[in-house]
């Protein structure tokens, strides 16, 4: 009976080893606003905690946005992910939701598209270039519920280490 205790708990120990943690990355960069028209509007400092959970096919974002006047803003995002690179994104308190495609290797992806729609009636296309772990560019339209666009954002981050993200970070809270 113990041996074969044993070879069952000896049998399990690989599936268990196998369940990868989740993964996270941070970034840390800056948004240029733009009208429709190309003039500036100013720039925001980003900074991002990404969270790639394989298990449970679940990217999660946490996006600490410095306005120009210094007000800073937090936006968690979920993104459930489909074995066809398709997702869904909501965030906690339901007043942003969409769906999208990622395009590339599973888990390495290069590329996403998407179109969300804010609760206020805005509309955001957006779109990620991810070469790779350490840049991210993305354009994103934001379009006013009577079709006119209302400006873009342009967006461009690096990778920090977890220890610059949690000093910035910290540092941020205080000012909030």
């Amino acid at each position: 009976m113990r041996c074969l205790l044993a070879s069952l708990l000896l049998a399990s120990a690989p599936m268990a080893a196998a369940a990868e943690p989740p993964e996270k990355f941070y970034y840390l960069g800056e948004v240029r606003l733009t009208s429709p028209a190309g003039k500036s509007l100013g720039s925001q400092v980003i900074l991002v905690e990404k969270t790639v959970d394989r298990e449970k096919s679940e990217v999660g974002e946490r996006a600490l946005v410095v306005q120009a006047d210094g007000k800073v803003d937090e936006y968690p995002v979920r993104m459930p992910i489909k074995p066809d690179g398709s997702f869904t994104l909501t965030n906690e308190d339901k007043t942003v939701e969409g769906s999208g495609q990622l395009f590339g290797p599973m888990w390495k992806w290069t590329y996403f598209k998407a179109t969300f729609k804010a609760k206020t009636g805005v509309t955001i296309e957006d779109e990620n270039f991810m070469p790779d772990d350490s840049i991210i560019t993305a354009r994103k339209k934001v379009i006013a519920p009577n079709g006119q666009v209302m400006l873009y954002m342009d967006e461009t981050v690096k990778a920090i280490t977890p220890k610059t993200f949690e000093v910035l970070r910290a540092g941020l809270r205080k000012k909030q």
